[in-house]
């Protein structure tokens, strides 16, 4: 086979079809009749449109499912098909692939995107290329004027690398436009001072930071981070993104931008630009791809700076429909009976990131409707909705949970939530609340739905009063889905399974799945994520139990002697029935398998 880059091929529709009926994607019958239609209404079936074309028949595949994922003929499946036939690898670039240094100043913006073409990296020496069409031999001689270093080449959707030109490009310009402006103000003070007099005499002085921001949230939403961290280290600042549980790199910034954007973010929020000592919390609403998305925002001094956090809650994902949390059938019914009681306390327990806020948030907006006062007591305010009367702690001036619950019941409401239950004045608050005809809902940070209720007995609260108010108890922890994209069956090695204790989940020669890894999951096998439950109904043998001050590890015997899945027994559920994989429950809820 002839090189590529000497070769010249059009993406033609009689090429394309010849190759796609090659690998088995269209059957014969398929490319003629496709042929047939394209002759018959004058389309030229040698120009280089082929691929237009194509998506434009909407051709679905002779052996794909409806529904599945690649049912249909996409550029995607054109252009696997087409370095298939021609010796070369295609690849859904990701973000988190490319190095900034590398894409911005290897190769002009502008050759990029005349020649669809963007650097990813440089690997071994080689410089690796995403080209949506490399077999033009005038692209590598000019190439060979642009850059010297030997190239790697993979095959790309225009859609990704046109993307990628636009992000990574003008991030890039923003960034260094923006050092340029800032470079004589490397001392922090100076730079507040610059900051504070340039936004009141200059309003286009901050317009590189604003693109550079407007970027980084943008690509935070299209890549479903959940947090973004912007981190100082000695010598510059790193961007991570948190995308499914799990913390990924994206960028290197200078010093000066990492302060310049900070402080624009700081100004986004409502927070004191010029507090840097002391760790702020705020938030800002956005509307970012026509999707309304709350920002929370939190900073605090470390070793080089100032860390900022911003979680992002869009409607889409914090608010769902019950049955879209994750609870099996058993455990959705047990939850629904919950929500019938006409007053009581229910308890969602789990540490930061384990999903009770979803939970919450989605629970309440089922419940919510004209005939009820949903009033909510946060610290701080997650994501507003307006079915909600949301409160904000302000402990600053003295505005505490225990002291706007006092409040709160003067305001007629039906259903409370409470942000958390920190202290003994909140928990007798809520629990006064709990008995007095309201539903209310808060959160504690244990590790189980037992521990949740030695925890108020930790409190200073009396058992009795515990036992009238209480309902039940939510213990939960997310787990990432395996990526439908790539799912395959496996045998485990069992002998690995006894030796992890697993031998009772898990039989001899049963199948299990797991993920290969793919450009949808950006090769982790996972995609998404869904709640593992220990859900608890506050029954009479319970109440006896905590009248009695029982341990906690006889509490636990005795809630599992009741059949009540743990954490680990519920996740293992989901490995058996092919949503998540061993290694995901046990980096998730290893600690629960008691």
């Amino acid at each position: 086979m002839d090189n590529f880059n000497t070769r010249r091929i059009l993406y033609s529709l009689t090429y394309l079809l010849e190759v796609l009926t090659a690998a088995g994607e269209i059957s014969e019958a398929q490319a003629k009749i496709i042929m047939d239609h394209a002759v018959k209404n004058g389309i030229d079936v040698e120009g280089p449109d082929g691929i237009d074309d194509l998506i434009r028949f909407n051709i679905r595949k002779p052996s794909s499912e409806a529904g599945h994922p690649e049912s249909r003929i996409t550029e995607d499946v054109i252009l696997k098909a087409v370095a298939w036939r021609e010796g070369l690898e295609f690849r859904r670039v990701d973000p988190f692939d490319l190095d900034l240094e590398v894409t911005t100043k290897t190769i002009s913006e502008s050759f990029a995107r005349m020649n669809t073409l963007v650097p990813i990296m440089i690997r071994d020496g080689e410089l690796e290329l995403a080209v949506f069409n490399p077999f033009r031999p005038e692209l590598w001689q000019d190439m060979e004027r642009v850059s010297d270093l030997p190239y790697k080449v993979f095959l790309s959707t225009r859609q990704d690398i046109n993307r990628l030109i636009d992000d990574y490009y003008q991030f890039r310009t923003a960034i260094q436009a923006a050092q340029i402006e800032f470079m004589d103000s490397s001392e922090i003070g100076n730079l507040e001072a610059r900051v504070k007099v340039s936004e009141k005499s200059d309003p286009e002085s901050h317009r590189h930071i604003i693109k550079a921001v407007d970027y980084l949230l943008r690509s935070a939403l299209r890549e479903r981070a959940s947090d973004i961290h912007i981190e100082p280290k000695r010598d510059f600042a790193l961007i991570r993104f948190r995308i499914d549980g799990i913390l990924h790199d994206l960028h290197r910034l200078p010093m000066t931008v990492h302060l310049a954007m900070i402080n624009r973010l700081k100004g986004m929020s409502r927070l004191d630009i010029s507090e840097k000592r002391r760790p702020q919390d705020g938030r800002v609403q956005l509307v970012l791809a026509g999707v309304p998305t709350d920002v929370r925002v939190s900073t605090i001094p470390v070793a080089f700076g100032e860390k900022m956090v911003l979680r992002l809650l869009s409607s889409d994902s914090t608010l769902k429909n019950l049955e879209e949390l994750g609870m099996g059938p058993d455990h959705y019914a047990t939850y629904s009976t919950f929500l019938n009681k006409t007053y009581g306390l229910i308890l969602v327990t789990g540490p930061t990131g384990s999903g009770k806020s979803t939970t919450l948030y989605s629970t309440l907006k089922v419940l919510a409707n004209p005939q009820v006062n949903v009033v909510t007591l946060e610290d701080p305010i997650e994501m507003v909705v307006d079915d909600f009367n949301q409160i904000g702690v302000q402990t600053k001036i003295g505005v505490t949970f225990g002291q706007m619950l006092r409040h709160i019941l003067r305001q007629d409401p039906d259903i409370i939530m409470i942000g958390e239950m920190r202290d003994l004045e909140t928990a007798e608050q809520a629990m006064q609340s709990a008995l007095t005809g309201h539903i209310v809902f808060s959160t504690l940070h244990t590790n189980d739905a037992s521990a949740a209720l030695t925890r108020l007995l930790d409190l200073g609260l009396d058992a009795y009063l515990i036992n009238a108010a209480v309902i039940g108890c939510i213990a939960q922890r997310l787990v990432r889905n395996i990526c439908l994209h790539c799912k395959v069956q496996y045998k485990p090695d069992y002998e690995e399974i006894k030796a992890l204790g697993l031998d009772s989940y898990i039989q001899p020669e049963q199948l299990l799945w797991k993920g290969r890894g793919c450009d949808h999951c950006r090769q982790t096998g996972y995609y998404g994520r869904t709640g593992i439950f220990e859900i608890l109904p506050y029954d009479t043998e319970v109440k006896d139990a905590i009248r009695k001050n029982i341990d906690l590890g006889d509490l636990r015997a005795m809630v599992r002697k009741k059949g009540v899945r743990s954490l680990f027994d519920d996740g293992m559920a989901r490995v058996v029935q092919g949503v998540t994989t061993v290694e995901e429950v046990l980096r998730v809820a290893g600690g629960s398998v008691d």
